[in-house]
């Protein structure tokens, strides 16, 4: 054991005070004045031992109370350090360089103050301990074993990343480190393990910590001048089905994690240079949204960004997006027995559809190159092989529509709906076939009609084919009958299906000839744009599809203004994937827009933003630190809050156990105990 100030150790020479004390003062005699000898019975005798007894009692009270005093003041303490006899001592620093670091502290950005606190620890050590540097990267560099020449250098370098780690992960990995990496010739002594960090409420999870009864921990947390951040939490588009000239509402929802509201905040959205602002306002911690609407007024590949003005941490102010915008839908019908011509018909009168058709005895693989819809009209059987094309289509991404005929084979065609998730067909009905209901409400029939319609013409069903599980597919009724069965259905998956439940021809009823069926027909085209994200959320989304790749030994690359990645791929029903999560610890990737090319050509957009978890700035107390911390069997820990500058906080490495409040709280211990000496053996 050492002392911090051992020059108050001569206070035990003072000890000899109480002693004299005690010596004299206890021997003085009072004078007790009795008006009458018979009271001499009522005094309680005290036997000269008892008498005794007590003084040694406050005596050595004192004595301890002034011994735990002084040793208090004199701060004593156990080294960490060790000799190489017994292992050379380790450094172990994890320096927490998130977005969240970025906010001001009094001496800059935090991930400043952080870096220059490690450079104090480091400065500290000697030559022989080894220092493990470790940010969240964890990469292969970091790995290393440093001098200190090498772990100072490597301080200088570190800047914020958008890799986001939970506190509990990275410590593991480093203690993991340290165990795989200790040299045959040498062997590793005391660890000292040095937590330098904001401790993020969402970031701050330390479950993946293994019980640790033997390590040094010691625990910084970094505290911002204001805990404040406005960000761009998420957006969306209330159709997204993009056409030219149709207006496009997009809805952008903004946080405010402040204790303070703001007001008239500017908010900018910039698509392919067409700028326009609005200004927002947002209660304390809580969202608010605002609604941007505008046209395009060409076709092609749309990139969007939006951006906000924030003071503090500015990672989360710009939220990029993309789409494309096509001139023209292709369509494909599939005719077969009982086909009727009103489809075509009806898409012919729009220039925006392209439309081509086909025999079932002529249906390959090749007619469904570049489609968007394909239309089942009127088959009353599908084959093995026209059933494989039409499930891959549907898996790719394309809109398919089924139109039976009216001699339906219920096995061919129940074995298609099976696979598409959609519900079976089974015997024909004719009663209770009068349309009852249409899910006005439903996202398909939004901005069809303009207020709800009360006298609608419906169409007259004579004969439908009665469908069956219906809620066990989780396909949603758009049109219903009378006798509960569904009309009109679509599919509520990944795939774009859509069951018509009878036949189109005139003896089944007359819905061709009802308007209502032209506006299911345009409807399914609108709503036939291939399903693409918006935008990926860095490391979380794991594939995004490429429609039109080529099966060639030319990859597919990500290029942005900065940078150029070969992502990893995957095909899939002839769809090819990109992996955006599974990139090297090396290789990271900005938040932006990146084209998507192959063999020179476009193939389309993709737009990155980074996670908004570190947008939630809310940080752990110090006492929550050191609950997790013990909760994991974390005994040795030491903690610093830093708010005021890293530069007035001195951590001492090779002090872990400091026992001088141990010894204060001795000292308070024996004062109490020889008051209670006092009062109660007077009596």
């Amino acid at each position: 054991m050492k002392f911090e100030y051992p020059v108050f150790l001569v206070g035990f020479l003072f000890l000899a005070i109480p002693i004299i004390i005690h010596l004299f003062n206890f021997r003085r005699y009072k004078i007790l004045y009795f008006s009458s000898l018979r009271f001499l019975k009522q005094i309680d005798e005290e036997t000269k031992s008892t008498q005794k007894l007590k003084h040694l009692l406050v005596l050595a009270a004192r004595i301890l109370a002034f011994s735990a005093l002084i040793l208090a003041f004199a701060q004593p303490y156990i080294p960490a350090k060790t000799d190489s006899q017994s292992g050379y001592p380790v450094l172990a620093i994890y320096l927490d360089n998130s977005f969240s670091m970025t906010l001001k502290g009094t001496e800059g950005e935090l991930i400043s103050e952080a870096r220059e606190q490690a450079k104090r620890l480091v400065n500290q050590v000697d030559e022989t301990t080894r220092i493990l540097l470790v940010t969240n990267e964890m990469s292969g560099i970091e790995e290393r074993i440093l001098t200190k020449a090498e772990a100072l250098d490597r301080i200088d370098k570190i800047e914020p990343s958008a890799i986001e780690r939970k506190t509990g992960e990275v410590v593991q990995w480093m203690r993991e480190t340290l165990d795989n990496t200790v040299n045959q010739s040498e062997k590793l002594g005391t660890k000292q393990i040095v937590l330098l960090s904001d401790f993020q409420s969402k970031t701050s999870d330390l479950s993946a910590l293994k019980s640790d009864s033997l390590s040094f921990y010691f625990a910084a947390q970094f505290k911002p001048q204001q805990a404040s951040n406005l960000t761009i939490d998420s957006i969306w588009f209330t159709d997204p089905n993009f056409k030219i000239g149709v207006n496009n509402e997009l809805s952008v929802r903004i946080y405010n994690s402040s204790d303070e509201a703001v007001e008239n905040i500017p908010l900018q959205l910039d698509v392919n240079g067409s700028k326009r602002d609005v200004f927002i306002e947002a209660a304390p911690n809580s969202f608010a949204t605002t609604v941007f609407n505008y046209s395009d007024s060409k076709p092609g590949f749309k990139k969007g960004v939006l951006r906000i003005a924030d003071k503090q941490v500015h990672f989360d102010d710009d939220f990029y997006f993309s789409y494309a915008v096509k001139d023209k839908t292709n369509i494909l019908i599939l005719d077969g027995e009982d086909a009727v011509s009103n489809i075509q018909r009806v898409y012919s009168l729009d220039a925006f559809y392209e439309v081509n058709s086909v025999s079932e005895t002529s249906f390959t693989s090749e007619r469904l190159q570049g489609k968007d819809v394909l239309v089942l009209n009127g088959l009353n059987s599908i084959s093995t092989g026209a059933e494989n094309l039409i499930v891959s289509f549907a898996n790719e991404g394309g809109t398919v529509v089924i139109f039976p005929g009216s001699k339906i084979d219920f096995s061919s065609y129940n074995a298609l709906l099976q696979q598409l998730n959609m519900p079976l067909l089974q015997a024909t009905l004719s009663e209770g076939t009068r349309v009852k209901s249409i899910q006005q409400n439903d996202v398909f029939f939004k901005s069809v009609f303009e207020k709800k319609p009360e006298n609608l013409n419906l169409p007259l069903q004579s004969r439908v084919y009665k469908t069956s599980n219906q809620s066990a597919t989780n396909a949603v009724s758009l049109i219903g009958l009378q006798n509960g069965m569904s009309l009109f259905s679509r599919s509520n998956s990944t795939q774009s299906v859509y069951l018509f439940a009878s036949s189109l021809k005139s003896d089944f009823g007359n819905f061709t000839s009802n308007a209502l069926f032209s506006t299911l027909a345009l409807r399914m085209a609108e709503m036939s744009q291939r399903s693409i994200p918006l935008y990926l959320t860095l490391g979380t989304e794991s594939k995004f599809p490429v429609f039109d790749a080529k099966s060639t030994e030319n990859p597919v690359r990500l290029k942005s203004d900065r940078t150029e990645i070969i992502p990893q791929t995957d095909r899939k029903n002839q769809l090819l994937f990109i992996s955006l999560s599974n990139l090297p610890k090396n290789q990271t990737l900005e938040a932006g827009i990146y084209e998507i090319e192959q063999d020179g050509n476009s193939l389309g957009t993709v737009a990155m933003n980074y996670n908004r978890n570190e947008s939630d700035i809310a940080m752990l107390k110090q006492t929550e630190i050191e609950e997790k911390l013990g909760q994991q069997n974390i005994k040795n820990i030491s903690f610093k809050s830093i708010d005021k500058g890293q530069s007035l906080i001195q951590i001492e490495l090779d002090k872990p156990f400091q026992y001088w409040r141990f010894c204060l709280m001795l000292a308070l211990i024996f004062v109490l105990a020889e008051m209670l000496i006092l009062k109660f053996m007077n009596k």
